[in-house]
Order: structure tokens, then C-alpha cells, then sequence
């Protein structure tokens, strides 16, 4: 079942919040933590924080054509 451009906005804009608190958290985390870690968890930690970025320029992008489709 299809779901309405609405519903698939707000379940974008869900994703965002969620993964901007997620991203958030994590940096945090790595100020607390990160004298702890091997060079080997950095790097890890990097490409995590490299992947929510790329997945939040996807996530505003389809935001973007999602509007323009509403209006």
C-alpha cells in the first residue's frame, strides 16, 4: 500500500531528528572516550560518523523533492 508524500516526509523528518541525536551522542562520546581507544576504533569511529553524514545529505535531499512533490 502506497503510503501519501506526507507520510513519507514526516518518516524523513523522524529519520533526521533521530540520526542528528544519534550523531550528537556519539560525539560526545568520542570527547569522553577517545583516549581510550585504539587507532583502529578511531578510524571505525570516523567512517561511522563519515556514513551518518552521507545518509543525512541523502535523508535532506529526499526532504527537499519530497516538499517540492507536496506543494
Amino acid at each position: 500500500m502506497p503510503r501519501t508524500i506526507r507520510e513519507q516526509l514526516e518518516e524523513v523528518e523522524r529519520d533526521i531528528t533521530l540520526y542528528n541525536e544519534f550523531a550528537e551522542a556519539e560525539k560526545a562520546r568520542f570527547k569522553l572516550e577517545c583516549f581510550l581507544w585504539t587507532a583502529k576504533e578511531r578510524i571505525e569511529w570516523q567512517e561511522t560518523q563519515r556514513s551518518i553524514a552521507e545518509y543525512l545529505r541523502e535523508l535532506h535531499d529526499k526532504r527537499i523533492l519530497l516538499d517540492e512533490l507536496e506543494e
